[in-house]
């Protein structure tokens, strides 16, 4: 196995052996780059038309993943381009010799888990393995996003097993999902740990060998089932606890929770949670809905009560702080669309529920997020956008989202109109010295 192992690495390292990626989101996009960056040669498939074109230019929609990337992560693109190929045409991939599919296709439908879109793009994919040319190693399908451990049985087996093809002879299958941050510089692809695990002992160990070309640690699983629920498990954990914090925000409001979160997490063993306007994101959100789908309705009853805390969670946070707070303040800037810092991620977005309760309480409040137009303000979040900072002014009210650079560069304090109120998600402003008159509150903070 040690040997046929070296050998398909080999292979992929000569560009004899592709990746196909499929699905050219953030996950897909970013995993063509990274994979490119190291020398693999890649094909991507999407079905938008604008997706391709931007990926094809050396956009990868990202803002940690732009390309000509810094030289001290990629070679001289100039004299060694990367080499990746995009279309909106499955069928492109059979002649390319691909050796790899990676599925980073969407698995969630708001709130809830959703299989449909990996189902719809398994035939395909099978249909690519059997007509490319005879390999010397099995077709890995490797399923990097977020599912239910047990569609590996209920369908992604079978749709791949249709047709002659034969698991473990013709095809190993196998879950690695992504679990690294889109923003910032510490928790990245190629630094946090990578979880794989396929439908043998042989599937995890080529697993293990592709993955080490961009991730510098590989942990191996014991089958893809148990890498596809360590996924869900962790984010699930990060969910509690954040719940727990935002739930002491809301239960204890005339208390710094804040404050006491970061004096108990001062123990080796408690992790830092601080109160928030709500949980957004591709992940966390849905990862208990995963959770109850795997195990079945009412067999965690924990679980299914703190997602019903946190369907209405930010309503009553506004109803116990943030009404008496905002009192007579009828005009509110609310600055952030995304849920993560310096990213275009919108997903479940707080701001939503943030601008929502607003105009149903009779306020006019407007938005800014420098990752998005004007346009795309208006027709995300159905509000008209602000100048920012220049308007600040004009507003009695500001209501920080999200820490966006721009934010926490800028000098804040000479554009906060007299007298405001400021709702700091985070507390990036705690240490700003505002004009007398403007009252801070931290999210959490009593």
């Amino acid at each position: 196995m040690a040997s046929a192992t070296r050998e398909f690495l080999a292979a992929v390292r000569s560009g004899e052996v592709g990746a196909g990626v499929w699905g050219c989101g953030h996950i897909g996009a970013s995993a063509l780059f990274h994979l490119a960056v190291a020398g693999v040669r890649c094909a991507g498939y999407d079905l938008s038309a604008a997706r391709v074109r931007d990926i094809e230019a050396g956009r990868f929609l990202s803002t940690a993943v732009t390309h000509p990337a810094p030289a001290a992560t990629t070679p001289d693109t100039a004299t060694a381009p990367l080499r990746i190929r995009a279309s909106t045409d499955w069928r492109d991939m059979i002649d390319q010799n691909i050796g790899v599919h990676l599925v980073c296709v969407p698995t969630d439908h708001g709130r809830d888990p959703s299989s449909t879109a990996l189902e719809n793009v398994l035939p395909s994919i099978r249909e690519v393995i059997r007509a490319s040319a005879p390999s010397r190693w099995p077709r890995l399908i490797i399923i990097e996003s977020t599912i239910v451990p047990s569609w590996l049985d209920e369908f992604v087996l079978p749709i791949i097993a249709q047709h002659g093809l034969e698991l473990n002879r013709d095809v190993y299958v196998g879950a690695a999902p992504r679990r690294d941050w889109f923003s910032g510089e510490e928790h990245t692809l190629r630094t946090l740990p990578r979880v794989v695990g396929g439908t043998s002992p042989e599937a995890t160990a080529l697993m293990a060998a592709f993955y080490s070309l961009v991730c510098q640690t590989v942990k191996p699983a014991k089958d893809a089932h148990h890498a596809a629920l360590t996924k869900v498990v962790e984010n699930a954990l990060r969910y509690h606890g954040i719940s727990f914090a935002n739930a002491l925000a809301v239960g204890l409001p005339r208390y710094d929770t804040a404050h006491v979160l970061a004096l108990a997490s001062s123990k080796w063993n408690i992790p830092y949670y601080h109160p928030s306007l709500g949980i957004g994101g591709h992940c966390i959100p849905l990862a208990p809905q995963y959770l109850v789908t795997e195990a079945g309705a009412g067999a965690m009853p924990l679980i299914e009560q703190t997602v019903d805390f946190n369907a209405g969670y930010f309503e009553r946070l506004y109803t116990t702080t943030l009404a008496r707070l905002l009192e007579g303040r009828a005009r509110v800037a609310v600055l952030g669309l995304a849920y993560t810092p310096d990213a275009r991620m919108e997903k479940l977005s707080p701001a939503f529920s943030v601008l929502r309760t607003l105009r149903q309480d009779g306020r006019e409040a407007r938005l800014h997020d420098p990752y998005y137009s004007d346009a795309e303000i208006r027709d995300l979040a159905g509000v008209e956008p602000l100048a920012f900072p220049d308007d600040l002014k004009d507003y009695d009210a500001i209501v920080l989202v999200t820490a966006h650079t721009p934010y926490v560069q800028d000098d804040i304090e000479r554009h906060v109109a007299p007298n405001a109120v400021i709702v700091d998600n985070f507390g990036a402003w705690r240490d700003r010295r505002f004009p007398d008159g403007v009252r801070y509150y931290e999210v959490g903070a009593g």
